[in-house]
């Protein structure tokens, strides 16, 4: 496989030429008076030009085709890393199953300290200790 850097190189080359070519046609074809005179310079000139820029054109098309592919690789697989490293850590902070989250626990606390109802629905009591002054 040619290189996309040649490619390219290619394909501007051949538009170029496909270009020069019209070019020469036109001038072939400008200074002929007569009709029957000019049609060979139009058939040659005319034919080759548009084969030169087609050609050009499909080198160019398929270059950027390739890049555009290699750049949609490197993009499919960041987006895979990025998935694997999501749930990777999706798995490290979800509590196993039957535990209760650290949150949850240190709320309960928080709520036993200031003598709330807990989530099981008891309610906590502070007590006070009775210091009996003799």
């Amino acid at each position: 496989m040619i290189s996309t850097r040649y490619r390219v190189a290619t394909a501007f080359t051949l538009i170029v030429a496909g270009i020069v070519v019209a070019i020469i046609g036109y001038l072939g074809v400008s200074k002929e008076t007569e009709v029957a005179f000019q049609l060979p310079y139009f058939a040659s000139a005319g034919v080759g030009a548009l084969m030169l820029l087609g050609f050009g054109g499909i080198l160019l098309l398929n270059s950027q085709l390739e890049t555009d592919s290699d750049r949609m690789e490197e993009l499919e697989e960041a987006v895979r890393q990025l998935s694997n490293e999501v749930g990777r850590l999706v798995d490290e902070l979800t509590p196993q199953r039957g535990t209760r989250p650290a949150r949850a626990v240190a709320a309960e606390k928080e709520k036993a300290a200031a003598g709330e109802t807990t989530s099981s629905g008891t309610r906590t009591r502070r007590t006070k200790a009775v210091v009996s002054k003799e």
